[in-house]
């Protein structure tokens, strides 16, 4: 983790602050409950008191937990769930449900599996390489991946004379 992760210090200001960042999706739910002019706030800045860089390190944690304390009091005093706690985003899916996940993905899985079962056939061959010297190559010779293969090797006719 970056060491000076969440504190700052303000252009011209000796002093270190720290800052909370809120969560996207909960975004506009801050806003009202700090009642700002746009009804959204991304985040909460609040001074450490200290210009020394160590200890506001030393203060960022507490800091953060008050600013974290504050928004959930805000957040329940107007009835919205806190931003800890119960609360989940809408993508989040309860853990209960693992179960019921494992065996989504061994289904498709399985799924995966009985796409392709054909392997692809290789070959050796040599061919020269950009210098003009003979190279032992192993290349895909599926229909498919001949189209796509290298087209600056080409292959070398009397090969085998060259290694015998």
């Amino acid at each position: 983790m970056n060491d000076m992760y969440n504190i700052f210090r303000r252009a011209g200001s000796q002093t270190w602050s720290v800052r909370f960042h809120v969560p996207r999706a909960r975004r506009s739910d801050v806003g009202k409950a700090f009642v700002t002019k746009t009804g959204h706030k991304a985040e909460v800045v609040k001074t450490l008191g200290t210009s020394d860089r160590k200890e506001a390190m030393g203060r960022r944690y507490k800091a953060l937990e008050d600013i974290r304390k504050e928004i959930d009091v805000r957040l329940q005093e107007i009835g919205l769930p806190p931003l800890h706690g119960d609360w989940q985003p809408d993508w989040a899916f309860p853990w209960a449900e693992d179960e019921q996940t494992i065996a989504e993905a061994l289904e498709a899985r399985k799924e995966l599996a009985k796409a392709s079962t054909r392997e692809d056939q290789t070959e050796e061959v040599y061919t020269e390489d950009r210098n003009g010297l003979p190279h032992r190559t192993t290349i895909r010779t599926s229909e498919r991946d001949r189209k796509t293969s290298d087209s600056d090797r080409k292959p070398i006719k009397a090969c085998y004379q060259c290694f015998s």
